[in-house]
């Protein structure tokens, strides 16, 4: 019997038997060590998002697994706000589906894949205490079959759950920071959805107070469903069953075909919600899954973070064997686990501390279909796996149109790590946002590729690039965040008013820091772009449900609320490379004849794709008075109808009437051709230019930006959302 490995892993769950399998395929010598017997249960929701099915996908486990309860989405219920539905196949690129699959069968196909790639596995092996020599971990005491048995690696992951007796023997579990979760099996159940179900937040018994909290439904089968309750903040183990029962009765009285019965019994389980890097590894050993605190304390999700995390440690344990084989360096795990889950699970934990004032965001903006809620709301609730925090699947990837010898794609990438690391510490989850655009390959239309497009024509070193393009995005974002404040606050907005306003501030402050590389002109030029912007603002206001604006005054708005996105950061790019005063005016020039072109094209293409116009800018944009420029030239065309809906306050039969007037008064035919015009005066504008790769991308990118097809099918984000 081998008594060294080359790692051993404590915990056969799916982080354990991830981080097993995933260093058995790099042939590694790994021990898998599992206390109790399979086939054996756990407490968990059972719900495997699409990060989790994907992950399993490419271990080869999801053919082992028995036939499983297909779910096709996501329901959240607000409590007091009604509920929201989401389709996991409605994001291009996403899986169509989740899956629920018990406890008591996924861990033991993990482990049954990871042996046969192979790992060895222990089971009814105990660990009783880590074995410790001049400050390093180097194995672990086991007990197997009435004996004790020391078994020595080069490193050891711990996978043992969230009270994790050998993290807490090593001194990287703190005391206390456990909520707790309740889950059973329910059937003989009625009209179950295929759909997941999350309640939040939940109350005591009596009703009064809101609690830290959640509610759960997973349909495993047609009749049967796992159901639950979580409770995050520690000291609620008490009342866990109160507040469960709280809520089946509850279930029961709104949805009779949820009085089942129960298979088993109600089974209780720790939660820990205290995800810190730097407390995820130490000499000899790593962290993973519960035990490193990797929940989601608004959903209760884990299984896909424990595998992924389990397949990090794996990687970083076997490049530490590669250098060292007897003392592989592991700190790399704490980096790597930081830039994986900042904004999903730090922003949980600390939310978990101020979690009245979260919830009042999520709570008071919930029917919101303003773009920094949306983006909150999604970053919060829904990171998992569908997709939803990418507002970047609504922007063009133009790597086609980028010429050869123009490499802009690494210098994105180091824009969106810095933006990441710049809003990291203050609000996690804008972290996720900021990186959220740079993770696929290919080059998104963004301010920061006009930015590094624009520098080409001068010198400039790669840091201060980087940094300038960092700070047009942070500005961006800042913008992108005052769409959040409502100019007609009640009772349900103040909160989502205070969030917007704290939040681009704080965006704006650091984009303002990063410019200052570019010394007084690059802050001059930001601040000139933000008082053009607000002042574009007001005027929108000004003429707001204005049917009579001239196309001269609206075109004068949409310079100094859009176009200014494509002026400024043209110009800093320029000015910052030190290009030729004659070439920034040009570059200028260029960008606010594209914005404008986008904008006309943009509304367009909004009102075109307008499925469902109440979930989507026309909606907004008409019941605020805000009118597009097709708008306008169809209510001089056809103003009876049209003036009289906009006038009165439109519901979403309005909308629709609207936009069908809009289609039918030619007035579409009249934007595409003034869209036109202003994209023949950005090309002009590029004339003087030096000729090369980075002036042929840009005006390849005129051609792309009135050239984009319209959809019939469902409405793109507006202009703003996408820069």
């Amino acid at each position: 019997m081998r008594n060294h490995y080359d790692a051993l892993v404590v915990g056969a769950g799916p982080a354990g038997g991830s981080a097993a399998y995933h260093l058995a395929v790099q042939g590694r010598r790994v021990l898998l060590l599992e206390a109790q017997r399979f086939p054996r249960d756990k407490v968990c929701g059972d719900a495997l998002t699409q990060r989790a099915v994907r992950v399993l996908a490419a271990m080869g486990v999801l053919d082992a697994l028995p036939p499983s309860e297909r779910v096709r989405g996501l329901r959240v219920h607000m409590r007091g706000r009604g509920l929201r539905e989401f389709a996991y196949g409605a994001y291009p690129g996403a899986d169509s589906h989740c899956l629920v699959v018990p406890r008591r069968a996924l861990d033991e196909a993990i482990c049954a894949r990871a042996v046969a790639v192979g790992s060895e596995l222990w089971e009814g092996a105990a660990v009783t205490a880590p074995i410790v020599e001049r400050g390093r971990v180097v194995g672990v005491r086991v007990c197997r079959d009435d004996r004790l048995i020391d078994v020595r690696a080069s490193a050891v992951v711990a996978a043992d759950g969230a009270r994790s007796p050998l993290a807490r023997a090593v001194g990287l579990l703190p005391e206390g920071d456990l909520g707790v979760g309740v889950r059973g099996y329910l059937t003989g159940l009625d009209g179950l959805l295929d759909l997941q179900e999350v309640f939040l937040p939940l109350d005591d018994v009596a009703g009064r107070d809101l609690l830290p909290s959640f509610g759960w439904i997973n349909p495993t089968c047609a009749s049967e469903a796992n159901i639950g309750v979580a409770l995050f903040r520690p000291g609620y183990e008490g009342r866990a069953q109160h507040v469960l029962q709280s809520f089946l009765t509850r279930l029961g009285t709104s949805r009779k075909a949820l009085n089942g019965r129960l298979r088993g019994e109600w089974a209780t389980a720790p939660l820990r919600l205290d995800f810190t890097p730097g407390r995820c590894v130490d000499d000899g050993i790593l962290l993973v899954g519960d035990a490193a605190g990797l929940v989601n304390p608004f959903t209760g999700e884990g299984i896909s973070y424990a595998l992924e995390s389990g397949r990090t440690a794996a990687e970083v344990i076997d490049r530490g064997l590669t250098r060292d084989p007897e003392r592989p360096d592991l700190l790399d795990h704490a980096l790597l686990l930081e830039n994986s889950y900042s904004g999903l699970l730090t922003a949980g934990r600390r939310s978990a501390h101020r979690y009245q004032f979260v919830w009042r965001v999520l709570e008071s903006t919930f029917d919101s279909e303003r773009a920094p809620f949306a983006l909150c709301r999604r970053a919060l609730l829904l990171p998992e796996g569908m997709g939803e925090l990418r507002a970047h699947r609504a922007i063009d990837d133009v790597a086609g149109l980028i010429a050869p010898g123009v490499d802009v794609r690494t210098d994105l990438l180091g824009v969106g790590e810095l933006m990441a690391s710049a809003v990291r510490d203050e609000w996690p989850f804008l972290a996720r946002l900021a990186m959220s655009s740079w993770g696929d390959p290919g080059v998104p239309f963004r301010p920061a590729l006009l930015l590094l497009l624009a520098s080409h024509f001068g010198d400039i070193g790669v840091r201060r690039r980087i940094r300038m393009g960092a700070a047009i995005e942070l500005s961006a974002l800042a913008a992108l965040a005052q769409l959040g404040v409502e100019d007609t606050p009640t009772h349900h907005s103040n909160w989502g008013n205070r969030f917007a306003i704290l939040m681009s501030d704080l965006l704006m402050s650091k984009a303002l820091h990063l410019a200052t590389d570019g010394g007084p002109e690059a802050l001059a030029l930001i601040s000139r772009a933000v008082t053009k912007a607000c002042t574009g603002r007001l005027g929108e206001w000004r003429h707001a449900f204005d049917a009579r604006m001239a196309e001269d005054d609206h075109l004068s708005l949409v310079e100094s609320q859009t176009a200014v996105t494509f002026e400024l950061p043209c110009r800093l790019g320029a000015v910052a490379a030190g290009t030729d005063p004659e070439h920034v005016g040009a570059l200028g020039s260029y960008g606010r004849a594209l914005g404008v072109a986008f904008r006309l094209t943009e509304d367009v293409r909004i009102i075109t794709g307008a499925a469902r116009p109440t979930d989507n800018a026309v909606g907004i944009a008409l019941s605020e008075g805000t009118l597009a420029h097709p708008v306008l030239v169809a209510l001089r065309r056809r103003p009876g109808r049209l003036t009289s809906l906009i006038r009165r306050g439109l519901t979403a039969d309005d909308v629709e009437e609207a936009v069908a007037i809009v289609r039918d008064s030619g007035a579409l035919d009249v934007t595409r051709a003034l869209a036109r015009e202003q994209a023949r005066r950005a090309a002009d504008a590029l004339d003087g230019l030096p000729e090369g790769p980075a002036r042929a991308s840009l005006f390849a990118l005129v051609d792309h930006v009135v050239g984009r097809q319209v959809s019939d099918g469902a409405a793109t984000a507006p202009a703003v959302v996408q820069f």
